[in-house]
Parts: C-alpha cells; sequence; structure tokens
C-alpha cells in the first residue's frame, strides 16, 4: 500500500488516489490468505473488462455479461458467493448503476465467510462512491 499521506479524513483507509482500484485489490487481496486471486472488472457496455488484479494470470480478460459467476452477477444485479469457488461484490455508482466488480477466487471450500464478504463489499460501496474522481483521474 502506498505511503502517501491520507489527503481526506473521510477517504477509506486503503485509498490511494494515483491507483485506486488498484489499492482496493491490494486491500482485498490482503483480508485474508485463503484467497488465491482478487481482481477488478470493469464494465464496458455489455462486457466486463480485467482491470487490476493479484494472482495467477488469466485467460478471462474479458467477459461478457451473462456469462459464467461474474458475467452472472451483472445480468441479474446480485453478489454471488460460489462457496467452493469464487465471490463477486458488484461496484455501484451512487444512482446504483453497475460500474464493474470485485472478483475473488480461493481454492478453499467455504473461504467467503460473511464477514470476510461484507469487508468486500464496503470496500465496493467505498469504490463507487469514489468512482467519478476515478475516472477524472484516469482522463488526464
Amino acid at each position: 500500500m502506498s505511503k502517501a499521506p491520507k489527503l481526506r479524513p473521510d477517504l477509506p483507509v486503503w485509498y490511494d488516489p494515483l491507483s485506486p482500484m488498484g489499492a482496493a485489490v491490494r486491500y482485498v487481496a490482503g483480508l485474508s490468505p485463503l484467497f488465491n486471486w482478487v481482481g477488478i472488472y470493469v464494465l464496458k457496455g455489455d462486457i466486463l473488462e480485467l482491470g487490476p488484479f493479484i494472482g495467477a494470470d488469466t485467460p478471462h480478460k474479458k467477459i461478457r455479461v451473462g456469462q459464467g459467476v461474474c458475467g452472472t452477477a451483472v445480468a441479474t444485479g446480485a453478489d454471488q458467493n460460489v462457496a467452493d469457488v469464487e465471490l463477486v461484490v458488484l461496484i455501484h455508482d451512487r444512482s446504483g448503476k453497475i460500474l464493474g466488480q470485485i472478483d475473488i477466487d480461493s481454492h478453499t471450500l467455504n473461504a467467503f465467510s460473511p464477514e470476510l464478504e461484507e469487508a468486500v463489499r464496503q470496500v465496493a460501496n467505498d469504490l463507487g462512491e469514489l468512482w467519478p474522481a476515478q475516472e477524472k483521474s484516469r482522463r488526464r
């Protein structure tokens, strides 16, 4: 995590203005040693595009809405907790629009406790709140 001082006290402890999504991935990856892969997918039209991630390389750089666990989360508008595989938590903006998702894989059965799921959901909520600032900083 960045050693930069927090610019605003209302920002999450993990937030790094130079790399908000990367900082979120690093923070979530550190929540549990049972997480084998953590990444963020950004929704662009009907395609989820892979953003920053930690873990093995994946062939799933782009996922169509409705395909697999990640695509199903967007198609149904609901987070997905598949106990032996994956946790997908949607990122919504302030109006409720889906912007992307945090995707976590584990090789451990029941790796995603309610407490961990809630912690990931809080990061997703924070990202959604901060998304406009992220987009402005990426356009510069």
